[in-house]
């Protein structure tokens, strides 16, 4: 009898300490989310540390207004920085964080975190966010605010795009809609937000881990090589070895794909295209972390961009750009997956992917 009294006092410790833990994780100021994905995140899942040296009794300017076109705006800025690194990131509302297996919800308050485990010095970077939601505009004015970024800009436009019934969502021509308006978003915040900065990051706002130094790699290989323009890596997803399927190279024997495709053969070629085309997953099997492998399309859970390119023109197309003419349009190569062919054409326009362990992964659960 006493050891079972003993076991039960065991029980009802081990549960108060595990709910004092929950407690702790999901009230903390920084209000990330709780998880147990693993017994470490369980149990020592803190919040990554800043390793930089913080500014010393900064000057930070803010400024809020309404832009011409009623896009709500707000800046802060520290004084006399001059970030080399601009991030960007879209976020539709709250539920833009996603959530992770066996994890409560994410907010902006896990992506600065996960912001930090990159080891960048926030002084050399520029966050720019646009958010659909009038909430998660005003949240993510106050959980930026902790952090040292040079610069800050948020977003408030709220959605007027295309919107379809769920059943729908597969449709081809569904499909070009959505990522059209996509293109549309990323080139209004890329080119509103670009200044001086020399590298531009996408990240996805439902990304919730980085391989190690992987933007640091992705910036070192573009000092190195003047081919390079834009980076990408593999995205992971719980068992989903390859996450992203907008990353690819076209398998250059297959003759019906790299001439002249006819509209009444659009759809065929579509097919051909996605029966021979090689993934990340096969084009990183065998390669080691310094690697660099071309590519003829990139996705944008991650992706890196030389802004000399956006300054030149470069933006995302809106549109198939594959195969347009004058009298019809293309048939591939919207958004993401036409940025590479436009940027193709001009000097250090390559499309590169990292090879090796570099990757990125996707909120399990989204």
């Amino acid at each position: 009898m006493a050891m079972r009294g003993n076991s039960n006092r065991l029980a009802a410790v081990a549960s108060a300490i595990f709910i004092t833990l929950i407690l702790f994780y999901t009230t903390e100021p920084r209000r990330r989310s709780f998880s147990c994905k693993t017994f470490e995140s369980c149990l020592a899942g803190r919040p990554h540390s800043y390793k930089h040296a913080l500014p010393v009794e900064p000057t930070i300017y803010e400024n809020e207004l309404s832009l011409r076109d009623g896009t709500r705006y707000f800046t802060r800025e520290i004084n006399r920085s001059d970030p080399e690194i601009l991030i960007l990131v879209l976020n539709k509302d709250e539920e833009s964080w996603s959530r992770d297996f066996r994890s409560t919800d994410r907010s902006i308050y896990d992506f600065l975190d996960l912001l930090i485990s990159t080891n960048l010095d926030l002084m050399t970077v520029s966050l720019s966010l646009m958010t659909s939601s009038s909430d998660e505009y005003l949240e993510i004015k106050k959980a930026t605010a902790t952090l040292p970024f040079a610069r800050t800009n948020i977003y408030y436009q709220p959605d007027s795009g295309p919107s379809f019934p769920y059943e729908q969502r597969h449709d081809p021509a569904v499909q070009r809609q959505r990522r059209a308006a996509l293109a549309a978003l990323r080139n209004y915040l890329m080119l509103r937000s670009l200044r001086n900065e020399e590298h531009i990051v996408w990240i996805d706002a439902d990304v919730v881990e980085f391989s190690e130094g992987i933007i640091q790699t992705m910036i070192a290989h573009s000092g190195r090589r003047d081919d390079v323009g834009m980076i990408t890596a593999a995205c992971h997803q719980n068992n989903m070895e390859n996450y992203d399927k907008n990353a690819w190279t076209v398998n250059r024997n297959v003759s019906a794909i790299m001439g002249t495709v006819e509209q009444d053969d659009h759809a065929k070629a579509v097919q051909t295209l996605e029966d021979t085309r090689y993934f990340t997953d096969v084009l990183n099997n065998g390669t080691s972390d310094n690697e660099l492998l071309p590519l003829d399309s990139v996705g944008g859970t991650i992706l890196y961009i030389r802004a000399g390119l956006v300054r030149q023109g470069v933006t995302f197309p809106t549109f198939n750009v594959v195969g347009t003419t004058w009298s019809q349009d293309g048939w591939i190569g919207v958004e993401t997956e036409g940025i590479c062919y436009v940027a193709s054409s001009l000097k250090g326009g390559g499309c590169f992917l990292l090879g090796g362990r570099h990757h990125v992964r996707h909120a399990d659960l989204g």
